[in-house]
């Protein structure tokens, strides 16, 4: 029973990754800010993305079978 929660857990917390890693990669697009401004939009979008691949691969580690 506990896998399950926290897979439903994570499956939320994936989707609200990848929703705010593409926010955080269109922000510079609709706003005009600075270099070092996109750049730091850029590597949160990115943290975001790669968060979720983590969350994924800790998912597939649960769900495997042994």
């Amino acid at each position: 029973m506990w896998r399950t929660l926290l897979t439903g857990k994570l499956t939320i917390s994936i989707a609200a990754s990848c929703f705010i890693g593409y926010l955080c990669l269109t922000h510079p697009a609709k706003h005009e800010v600075a270099a070092s401004a996109t750049a730091r939009w850029y590597a949160m979008g990115i943290f975001f993305f790669v968060l979720a691949v983590a969350q994924i691969t800790a998912i597939a580690l649960l769900t495997k079978r042994k």
